[in-house]
């Protein structure tokens, strides 16, 4: 009924259908991927920005004692001895 090039046939033709669907499979997960990843990214980025934009904006209007505030706290030199 088959000979063994038949099968040798029917078996390459598997293999390349499977090879087929797993490419197919591969690729579109790995694209659904990065897009996600880009997302967060982007998402992240404009965090980081609008929290740079609020900062620079309060070291902006700060006075001295406040800018140093602002840096973690620093020692204002006394200028009573002038």
């Amino acid at each position: 009924m088959f000979g063994l090039t038949s099968w040798l046939k029917i078996g390459l033709g598997a293999l390349a259908g499977a090879t087929l669907a797993f490419a197919a499979g591969y690729l579109s997960g790995r694209s659904d991927g990065k897009e996600s990843v880009l997302a967060d990214l982007k998402d992240d980025r404009i965090t980081i920005l609008e929290d740079g934009k609020k900062i620079d904006a309060e070291a902006l209007t700060a006075d001295d004692p406040g800018l140093c505030a602002l840096l973690g706290g620093c020692e204002l030199p006394d200028n009573s001895a002038d």
